[in-house]
């Protein structure tokens, strides 16, 4: 009995040392994973952190190329390239690409950000469709393709609404039927005479502060030949254009049906600039945008002025 008992014990206490020895193990594979999930964790938010930290570099520098090498940020060794993108040989205009890469240990992450480093209103043309026969140029007049932006990656945020508002206390609201300044508009077509409204961009250029004219057009826009108008124009139809008609302003088309285009044969011309949802095509003849960054500051700063100078596309 006395021997069977000694046996038992023994057994026992195997048993015991055997199981402790298993939650050990266990107990060791669980730190392991959890310091493994914590170093993991760490290189991403390092790798995170410098993709903000460049943002903010570009946001401040849209110029900024330098990037960060081996920067010790938590114990997390980080390096960040900052460089135009490009796809094979082809570089991708006014698109940033930022490669952050973190590193702790034999733990690496990497975090890659796309960005648009412009402004809608530095472009003369901006369309979210395409935009055909047109010519773009600075604001001296010199030919720059670069001004011209088709399948735009984003919209900008523009206050309709009061854009309307200012319209309708001008008294420049165009409905079918309707009257401005004696200007019978019909058949969903608006005709403004040579000179509207006021033969000026800005609806009281005695005004310490200056304030654009603003017309607001539910039909279409039609400018007849040797035709030169003022101002902001929202235009829900489309914008017809009549050999030598010129827009001195901005065109602003918030459908993605509208278009802008030639009516007849013979260029016509915008300075300021045109920002569309849909498109721009003129006809086989010449729609000539002239880049004049005072118009487009006066849209930005009274009706678009939620729109950040640089755009996330992307983020992996």
């Amino acid at each position: 009995m006395g021997k069977t008992l000694l046996i038992l014990l023994v057994g026992f206490a195997a048993s015991f040392v055997i199981l402790a020895r298993g939650k050990e193990q266990h107990l060791l594979g669980s730190v392991d994973r959890m310091v493994g999930q914590f170093t993991n964790s760490t290189a991403k938010n390092a790798a995170a952190s410098g993709a903000y930290m460049a943002l903010n570099r570009l946001y401040l520098t849209p110029s900024w190329r330098a990037g960060y090498t081996n920067l010790v940020l938590g114990g997390d060794t980080l390096t960040v390239t900052v460089k135009n993108d490009s796809v094979g040989a082809t570089p991708m205009p006014y698109r940033v690409k930022i490669n952050s890469s973190a590193k702790n240990g034999k733990t690496k992450n990497l975090t890659q950000v796309l960005v648009f480093d412009r402004s809608f209103n530095e472009f003369a043309v901006w369309a979210k469709d395409t935009v055909i026969s047109v010519t773009t140029q600075d604001s001296l007049g010199v030919v720059n393709p670069n001004l011209r932006m088709q399948k735009a990656p984003f919209m900008p945020k523009i206050n309709k609404d009061s854009l309307v508002t200012s319209a309708s206390v001008q008294g420049h609201v165009a409905s079918d039927g309707s009257d401005i300044d004696g200007m019978h508009t019909g058949g969903g077509h608006f005709h403004p005479s040579h000179g509207f409204p006021n033969s000026s961009f800005y609806y009281d250029s005695t005004a310490s502060s200056q304030s654009a004219n603003v017309t607001y057009i539910q039909g279409d826009l039609h400018i007849r030949e040797n035709r030169t108008i003022y101002g902001i124009y929202v235009v829900e139809g489309d914008v017809l254009l009549n050999q030598n008609a010129t827009v001195k302003g901005v065109l602003y088309l918030p459908n993605p049906a509208s278009k802008v285009y030639n009516k007849q044969s013979g260029n016509s011309k915008v300075t300021g600039g045109i920002v569309t949802w849909g498109k721009v095509d003129g006809k086989s003849y010449q729609i000539v945008v002239r880049h004049q960054p005072r118009f487009l500051r006066a849209l930005v700063s009274n009706y678009a002025r939620n729109n950040p100078p640089i755009r996330v596309l992307s983020w992996k």
